[in-house]
């Protein structure tokens, strides 16, 4: 068994855990899932939307989704910082098949600059997530 982890996940809205000891830690990062354990060499990332999951020894596996931030794993401490979070518990599905809805119909729009167009891509792609975990269709 590995070493535990120390895990902190931030957001401007909450602090969701602060130094919880965890044995392994998933993230949506820019290229893909990432997986870490304890000993894992220091590393920077970058995040992406998508689904998050950490375990404790003596618990469930905590599921959530976070949007676009940076990770760090610094010894056997792993800081996540999103812009936004969400545990699998706290999503409202129809909050969320309504942002998809409007984030569609912006998108069809032909008068969107590049700024506009990728700020409702990532809420179409956020609003999808969100719904993918709230009906456990997600890949963990």
């Amino acid at each position: 068994m590995s070493e535990g982890l120390k895990l902190s996940i931030l957001s401007p809205e909450r602090r969701l855990v602060e130094g919880a000891v965890v044995d392994e830690v998933l993230l949506p990062g820019s290229e893909g899932q990432i997986q870490i354990l304890g000993g894992h060499a220091p590393f920077i990332g970058v995040l992406q939307a998508g689904f998050f999951r950490y375990r404790t020894e003596s618990k469930e596996p905590v599921t959530g989704v976070l949007s676009a931030g940076f990770f760090e794993v610094q010894g056997n401490e792993v800081y996540v910082m999103a812009e936004t979070l969400e545990l699998q518990g706290e999503i409202d599905v129809n909050r969320a098949k309504k942002a998809q809805q409007m984030a569609e119909e912006t998108l069809k729009a032909a008068d969107l600059d590049e700024h506009q167009f990728k700020k409702y891509q990532l809420k179409l792609q956020r609003a999808i997530i969100r719904q993918q975990l709230a009906s456990q269709n997600h890949p963990f």
